[in-house]
């Protein structure tokens, strides 16, 4: 009531021929900037304007973003708390137990094992893309995430050497759209975002049929456009009803390594280590490299 009093008062004082100018005395408040102490590494950000997002949310518990990859290191400090509090390990969904490197097949916990040092040492590809997602923030050490309080559920599809094979990619996709799978088992609840930062060249009308699916249940997918650097097409990210994104690199132009078709629905930071000036994505990380697994950034 007192903002519109002060409104009116200032509509009728404009008409004074005296004033050279009326407006209100309006209040200014801080910028939600976290204080997390590598922020500033974190250019790809402000290339998106988060930073300006931050101000209106910082995301919401309520909504999980399931992240279909590698696992996640469930432990990593950055990382702890961001999970799904009613399915906090997620689903391991790598069939084969000599690919899964965990001892098993299928099963609760998606956390990752990392390779071992097999192929010159463990990606943590599903550790980083979660970082990105939704890493511990506002916390004075590591990363930001975009989603301060997004929540994340872990799925592990890709096992030894970041491989996976369709059905056991299908059966996560399943899974996080609340859908009968492998495992006999569906999520507490249903995840709203699905992220898959993996692909093949290879079209299946099965995989399709699982995206079709999932995406009619509610569930928003999203996948990588492909690291070929060319036109050819990449699944998931071509198929019908999921979002395919590129990649560009500080100066927002594509990524030499990102794919290029008309599949693609919108570009976002990735990263371009080839032209002067220019980053990779920084994020939550892990790495073995000297035997067991030590949590960090990178």
């Amino acid at each position: 009531a007192a903002k519109s009093r002060t409104l009116q008062r200032i509509k009728v004082m404009r008409k004074e021929p005296a004033l050279a100018y009326i407006e209100p005395n309006f209040i200014h408040r801080a910028s939600a900037l976290p204080n997390d102490e590598r922020l500033d590494q974190q250019w790809h950000y402000s290339l998106i304007n988060l930073p300006q997002a931050w101000d209106i949310t910082t995301g919401s518990p309520e909504v999980i973003v399931a992240v279909a990859d590698t696992g996640v290191r469930l432990d990593h400090p950055d990382l702890v708390g961001q999970f799904d509090a009613d399915d906090p390990d997620g689903f391991d969904f790598v069939s084969s137990a000599q690919r899964s490197l965990d001892g098993n097949g299928i099963d609760g916990d998606a956390d990752d094992p990392g390779d071992g040092g097999l192929a010159g040492g463990s990606s943590f590809h599903g550790t980083h893309v979660a970082g990105t997602i939704a890493a511990r923030t506002n916390n004075n050490i590591g990363v930001a995430g975009a989603g301060w309080n997004t929540r994340i559920m872990p799925l592990r599809v890709l096992g030894e050497t970041g491989s996976g094979t369709s059905i056991d990619i299908i059966n996560g996709v399943r899974y996080a759209a609340g859908l009968t799978n492998s495992s006999g088992q569906l999520p507490p609840r249903r995840a709203d975002i699905l992220n898959l930062s993996l692909g093949s060249d290879a079209f299946s009308q099965q995989e399709q049929n699982a995206y079709t699916a999932a995406v009619a249940g509610g569930l928003i997918v999203i996948a990588a456009a492909g690291n070929s650097g060319d036109g050819r097409k990449s699944y998931p990210a071509s198929y019908a009803g999921v979002v395919s994104v590129a990649a560009v690199g500080r100066q927002k132009q594509r990524s030499p390594y990102s794919q290029f078709n008309d599949a693609v629905d919108v570009a976002a930071p990735g990263g371009d280590q080839s032209r002067a000036g220019a980053d990779g994505v920084f994020s939550t990380l892990s790495s073995d490299g000297s035997g067991a697994i030590r949590d960090g950034l990178g």
